[in-house]
């Protein structure tokens, strides 16, 4: 029967695995979706954004990587019965390895919504450019069919 220490570390290794796969799979995506819209000029934006949210992702699988690592170290720590954190001379919970480590983990999950957002609204945001570029080719469209027989510099009846 597994103990509640055995349990915790499966939970945390399943979390980073978790943290790795959503930051990895999302530049996977990215980097496969990205040829498709490099060098388009009605794409521009969008590409642009695509690299941000890479660069995003990145963070986030260099922040899970560390708290992988800080886990450990945070393991450690408990086990030698270190010093606890102290915050404004006041003695925290746990050893302050600890704290990095959740802090690497939050911030491994705010770069995969971050990158997530940046490309939803670039997204958004190349949509409308795309109507508003429809649209004024039908409003163009219309101004000739209104003129269609009238001469290039005549003048009127």
């Amino acid at each position: 029967m597994p103990t509640g220490v055995e349990i915790r570390s499966n939970i945390d290794t399943e979390n980073v695995k978790g943290l790795l796969l959503i930051n990895g799979g999302g530049a996977i995506a990215l980097l496969t979706f990205l040829p498709s819209v490099l060098g388009k000029p009605e794409y521009v934006l969008l590409t642009r954004c695509i690299a941000w949210s890479l660069f995003c992702f990145q963070l986030g699988l260099v922040f899970a990587v560390l708290h992988n690592h800080l886990r450990r170290r945070c393991s450690l720590a408990w086990d030698s019965r270190g010093p606890k954190c102290s915050f404004r001379s006041k003695e925290l919970l746990e050893p302050c390895v600890c704290y990095w480590s959740q802090l690497c983990m939050i911030l491994s999950a705010i770069g995969f919504v971050v990158a997530g957002g940046i490309v939803f609204f670039g997204a958004l945001q190349t949509i409308d450019q795309q109507q508003t570029i429809v649209s004024q080719s039908k409003q163009q469209n219309t101004l000739r069919e209104e003129m269609p027989n009238k001469a290039i510099g005549s003048v009127p009846d």
